[in-house]
């Protein structure tokens, strides 16, 4: 029961719930507007009730402070109950509370830092009682202005009370003037309103709870009955009678609701002769299609059976199609290898022609080298022997130069030994004797430069020696290097004439494949259109095949639904 009313059931399942709920919840947003009307319009006449009382504080305490000016020695601070002007002007305030029916007129004072009472209407021995200052109190003193207080509750009441400040002759402010009024009326009208209109709310929800609860019932129960005759309804019972007797919306759906189970019990019988009849149709339908769907079995099968064997025919011409394609690919392959051959022979062939024709050349250039080497040999022969024969003559003049020197050396003494008279022929020995010296010299840097040239001219008889050995050796190889080309240019020729006899006949085989292979397409073509041909009457018998169940399956179905409709309709008990 508690899960029931957390899950809110009792409101989802109830409709009079949800009517009285709506009224309710109508009811309590009546109540709440009429508060809050309530609330403001106190709040308003509060706010004018104050106002009011302000404007009397002010009115009552320029007159008393007239009153207060108007007697004679009010000009100066009272000394005590024995000062004269003491029962004078509390016998004038005293007056004036009860004429104008004030609650309480005093006169307080501060001098001294000494707060306390001057006088206080209506309470004897009240001079110099102590009375602390409120904050009203001494900003009345501080500003020189009358101020007036909110509303204040104390032991003797609730209050609002006005101050001014008071002065003696030489205008010195001692205390101040005040007045108190009754404001107990302001809060016993708040409470007063807040009281009616609390009571008026709860009479308002009390009387609107009544009203919701009969209207819901009113609603409620000519729906309940629609809905227990419809229960009987939906169990089969179809002589179910309603009797509401209205004219409003129920009443008309109570008619429509008759209605209906009329057009009911008419289907339903309606509904009993069909599926009897539906039903001895399907059991005729049945044995055709089983016939039909027999014959088209058949069919199939045979149709199957040729297909699979053009299927297989089929996979035979592919596979021998795909065969002849790759030893097409391998022919083809080989062919552009010979193509290659071909290209790399006719490049060989090419470059031996060339490099015979180098090596000719190189032939031909070491003759001319060797001739010249051998020129080189006799040339460096004849410079020995010219060497030889400068060395010789070198030798002479030494001799002549030896000579000469000691020719000049013997003049020079014999042109000592004749004094004065020799002294110009010693000068000639003197200059012969350089002469001589110098032509030593030279024979002897020639002899130097000979001996070099013929060191040198065997050495380059040597070198030319070696050359010509080197020469005559690469002549050799290069003669041996001819021959070996001729052979290569040969070779290289033959097999460039095999090659190109070779590739002229993979060309004819290749072009002999491209037959072979457009035939071997044009044959699996054919086969494939008749395998296709076979396969869609093969489809179209399976198909037919397929249509014929779906049609045996629909009127099993049917024959099915006959016996749930009368299943279903012998619960409804209907009228004879």
């Amino acid at each position: 029961m508690k899960k029931s009313i957390l899950s809110f059931n009792w409101y989802k399942e109830h409709l009079a719930v949800k009517i009285a709920l709506s009224i309710l919840l109508l009811q309590v947003i009546t109540c709440v507007a009429f508060a809050v009307s309530s609330y403001m319009t106190q709040q308003n006449l509060s706010e004018k009730l104050l106002e009011q009382f302000d404007k009397r504080l002010i009115t009552d305490i320029q007159i008393a402070s007239n009153t207060l000016a108007s007697i004679p020695g009010s000009g100066k601070q009272l000394a005590g109950t024995e000062d004269p002007n003491y029962a004078v002007i509390k016998t004038e305030l005293e007056k004036l509370q009860e004429i104008h029916s004030l609650e309480n007129i005093y006169i307080l004072s501060n001098t001294g830092d000494n707060e306390r009472i001057l006088i206080l209407s209506g309470v004897p021995d009240d001079f110099g009682t102590p009375y602390p200052f409120t904050d009203e109190m001494k900003e009345a003193i501080s500003e020189k202005k009358s101020m007036i207080s909110p509303i204040y509750v104390d032991e003797y009441g609730t209050h609002k009370s006005i101050f001014v400040p008071v002065s003696d002759n030489s205008g010195v402010t001692y205390g101040i003037l005040g007045i108190d009024l009754d404001a107990s009326v302001v809060p016993k009208t708040t409470a007063s309103s807040n009281l009616t209109t609390i009571i008026i709310s709860l009479i308002v929800l009390v009387v609107g709870s009544i009203i919701a609860s009969v209207i819901g019932k009113v609603i409620t129960n000519p729906l309940r009955k629609l809905m227990l005759a419809a229960d009987k309804i939906a169990a089969g019972d179809m002589k179910t009678a309603i009797s509401i007797h209205s004219k409003d919306e129920i009443g008309k759906l109570s008619v429509s609701f008759g209605l209906m189970i009329a057009s009911l019990k008419t289907l339903i019988q309606q509904v009993i002769a069909s599926s009897n009849l539906i039903s001895e149709t399907s059991q005729h339908l049945k044995q055709s299609v089983n016939e039909s769907t027999n014959n088209a079995q058949q069919v199939a099968d045979s149709t199957n059976r040729m297909s699979d064997g053009i299927n297989e025919i089929v996979q035979s011409v592919t596979d021998s199609h795909t065969n002849i394609n790759h030893i097409d690919n391998e022919i083809k392959d080989v062919s552009n290898g010979m193509k290659d051959i071909q290209n790399i022979a006719t490049e060989v062939h090419v470059q031996s022609e060339q490099g015979q024709d180098l090596v000719e050349r190189t032939l031909q250039q070491m003759m001319v080298i060797k001739q010249a080497m051998q020129e080189s040999q006799e040339a460096a022969t004849t410079l020995g022997k010219r060497s030889n024969e400068i060395s010789e003559i070198i030798n002479i003049i030494s001799e002549i130069s030896n000579q000469t020197n000691l020719l000049a050396l013997n003049a020079s003494i014999e042109a000592a030994r004749a004094g004065d008279v020799g002294r110009g022929f010693a000068v000639v020995a003197g200059e012969v004797k350089k002469l001589a010296s110098q032509s030593a010299q030279a024979a002897l840097s020639v002899t130097d430069l000979v001996s070099s040239t013929q060191s040198n001219s065997l050495l380059v008889m040597k070198s030319i020696e070696e050359g010509s050995k080197a020469v005559e050796q690469g002549h050799s190889w290069i003669q041996g290097t001819y021959e070996n080309f001729k052979g290569i240019y040969g070779g290289v020729s033959s097999f460039t004439e095999h090659t190109n006899h070779m590739f002229s006949a993979l060309g004819k085989v290749d072009e002999s494949f491209v037959k072979i292979t457009d035939s071997m397409q044009q044959i699996s073509g054919i086969t494939q259109e008749q395998a296709a041909g076979t396969e869609e009457v093969a489809a179209s018998a399976q198909q037919q095949s397929a249509s014929m169940q779906e049609i045996a399956a629909v009127i099993v179905q049917l024959s099915t639904l006959s016996v749930d409709l009368n299943d279903s309709v012998k619960q409804y008990k209907l009228d004879n």
